[in-house]
């Protein structure tokens, strides 16, 4: 949802470095290269979880960093 806010850009890393990589669904790849390499996610004990659900306290910490990493042109 914040990557097609803003505008879907294109991750400049292509590599994801997390033991889970395999489980992300085609569709969702751009978007997460994008929002891990924007700090928006980190992931917890090198997986991402791309199947599983979050939590609201995650999905806060993701706007909080969202909005704390944006640039005032989005």
């Amino acid at each position: 949802m914040l990557w097609r806010y803003s505008g879907s850009p294109a991750a400049t890393s292509k590599e994801l470095y997390f033991n889970d990589t395999d489980e992300i669904s085609g569709f969702a790849l751009e978007a997460l290269r994008w929002a891990v390499e924007n700090g928006i996610l980190n992931g917890d004990g090198g997986r991402l979880g791309p199947q599983g659900q979050a939590t609201r306290a995650q999905a806060a910490q993701m706007l909080k960093n969202f909005i704390g990493n944006r640039d005032d042109n989005i």
